[in-house]
Order: structure tokens, then sequence, then C-alpha cells
């Protein structure tokens, strides 16, 4: 992140490499929602080629399930702290915390109300929510 700053979350006792890696979580969620609404498809289905696979019993239905129930999980907690940390605006929130869109943007595309110093408390707030759902703190 060379040309990103950090945040300071001292106040919330969460250091410079756990904001990292909070930071990255919420950078993952759009490609996580495209990935949980490609695997709820019903026509996905292995491809029969003929050729011959790996000795064992695979079970490829399960194998998304699985991964299907993690990215649900993770999109849901980060939803669900966005909507703890700023109940109104948390369609902005989302947007700031996972696409890295600034406050004055929000406020011109989607007539985000709240002031900018309030809506940056709030985010770091959502931090520190995070931090905690992760197990972080």
């Amino acid at each position: 992140m060379p040309n990103k700053r950090d945040l300071k979350l001292s106040e919330y006792d969460i250091g410079v490499y756990a904001y990292r890696e909070l930071h990255n979580f919420c950078l993952q969620y759009p490609k996580k929602k495209t990935e949980l609404l490609s695997l709820s498809s019903p026509y996905n289905s292995p491809q029969i080629t003929g050729m011959p696979h790996a000795p064992g019993v695979s079970d490829p239905t399960g194998n998304a399930a699985v991964r299907a129930a993690q990215l649900s999980k993770d999109t849901e907690a980060l939803e669900q702290c966005a909507m703890q940390a700023c109940p109104d605006d948390y369609e902005c929130m989302i947007l700031c915390v996972t696409e890295d869109v600034p406050h004055h943007y929000l406020k011109l595309l989607k007539g985000l109300e709240t002031g900018r110093d309030k809506f940056y408390k709030m985010r770091r707030y959502f931090y520190y929510l995070l931090a905690k759902r992760k197990n972080i703190l």
C-alpha cells in the first residue's frame, strides 16, 4: 500500500499490522461477493471429459457448499459490522471500506449526509467491531 496511509487505531488498541489485515480482508469483499453468487448458481457441475482423474472420492458439490458457507460468513460479518457501526448509511460505509471511496465522493455520489469527522470516527469503530468479530482483539 505505497500510496495509502494506514489508519491510526491506537484508541482501540489495534496495531498497524492488524489494521492492514483487516483492510485487506475488506478489500476482498467484492470478489467474495461475486464468487458467492457464482457458487449459488444451480448450473455448476463438474466437467466430464473422459480423462482419468486422481483416485479417491471427490465431492465437488460438498466442496462448493463449504466454500459458499465460508464466503457467506465473511461477507455477512463485514455487512453486520457496517450496519452496527453506521446504521443510517451502512451502504456508504461498505463502499468506503471495501473500495477505498473517500467521504467527499460518497457525499457527491450517494448523498451521504453524515459529516466527515463523524463518518471517519464510525469507520474506525467499524474496524474495531471487525477486529472483535475476527478475534484479533
